[in-house]
């Protein structure tokens, strides 16, 4: 048997500092000096980490799961104090930032999502629980495709298909972890739909549910434990009108509070995003304090609808890029929300 070769070493300069899950990590745009690339270093201090067995947990579980959807890892190695684990480096960002200040359209969302469900049914298929759906973990490559990302949470499933989590994301945890610590794949269903549900609302409406419970220093933990058993948050009512009652019920689904009540895989997701379909796919929402406007462009005909602050509402179509002529259904005195899903659905 052939020994360990221990004299190897690499080279690479952190260039800057990207992101920090505030626990154990830092990521960094670093520059490989034998690739003569610019990568991102994930770096890991030993010293937060249970002991050496630990050391190379993430790097093997992100081998394990090499996909199309799963960002793909080069190489591990360590010095002294940390571990490092070196990924290509994605320019587009995360859907964090697609989601921040914007809202996507319905096909976009459906999109990207089968992508992530794609990526996910890949890692439970080799018996790995991600157990750290977010936006922030889903990297967008240069085509805009999504890549499921940061395996420093994911755990081997044990005989009965459960994994122990022990140190959840607060604010996407499932409302089982209030009552146990051994989970299956339905924790990543529901951080699945969390993630699904801020792609339809936006980063904004998320976080400002979740600032009603205080600020880290202190956090309501008991109240918010108590809304989450409940299904009181995140709330399940609050859609942009664009958002079709399909995606909706996809998300409520993934959201339920028992995990016997969601969908059992990945794949059962996939399949019921890839039902959604008809005219609303393609409307871009914009929203300011004083107006709600959904416009979209069909083969050189553009629509826009407009829902201002006192109910009232105009509707205009042009025809490649002439004269805008009112559509008289969408210009009323008082619009209601079902009104305005009608309205999007049928042009």
């Amino acid at each position: 048997m052939l020994k360990p070769y221990q004299k190897a070493q690499v080279t690479f300069d952190l260039v800057k500092e990207i992101g920090t899950d505030g626990r154990n990590s830092r990521t960094f745009v670093s520059r490989d000096h034998q690739l003569d690339a610019e990568i991102v270093i994930k770096q890991i201090a030993k010293g937060k980490l249970a002991s050496p067995a630990n050391f190379f947990d993430e790097s093997k579980a992100l081998y394990a799961s090499a996909h199309p959807n799963v960002v793909p890892i080069h190489y591990a190695c360590e010095d002294d104090d940390f571990i490092y684990l070196a990924m290509p480096y994605y320019r587009k960002g995360s859907v964090k930032g697609l989601i921040t200040g914007r809202h996507l359209s319905v096909r976009r969302i459906v999109t990207l999502g089968a992508q992530v469900l794609t990526g996910l049914h890949n890692i439970h298929s080799k018996r790995l629980i991600h157990f750290d759906v977010k936006p922030d973990n889903i990297l967008l490559t240069d085509r805009e495709e999504a890549l499921l990302s940061d395996f420093g949470q994911a755990k081997q499933m044990n005989f009965s298909g459960k994994a122990i989590q022990d140190r959840p994301y607060t604010p996407m945890v499932p409302p089982e972890f209030t009552k146990s610590d051994q989970f299956d794949v339905t924790y990543d269903i529901y951080q699945f739909g969390l993630t699904l549900y801020r792609m339809c609302n936006g980063n904004e409406v998320f976080y400002r549910q979740l600032a009603k419970y205080g600020p880290p220093s202190s956090f309501d933990r008991e109240t918010f434990r108590f809304d989450l058993r409940t299904g009181r948050f995140p709330d399940r009512k609050v859609f942009p009108a664009h958002i079709p009652a399909k995606l909706r019920k996809i998300i409520r689904t993934c959201l339920e509070p028992d995990p016997s009540a969601r969908y059992g895989s990945a794949l059962e997701v996939s399949n019921a995003l890839a039902d959604i379909d008809g005219e609303i796919l393609d409307w871009h929402f914009v929203q300011t304090p004083d107006t709600s406007t959904w416009t979209k462009n069909e083969n050189g005909t553009s629509y826009e609808l407009t829902l201002k602050l006192d109910g009232t509402s105009e509707f205009y179509r042009s025809v490649s890029g002439g004269q805008r002529r009112r559509i008289m259904e969408g210009c009323r005195p008082s619009l209601s929300d079902k009104d305005v899903q009608r309205l999007l659905g049928s042009y």
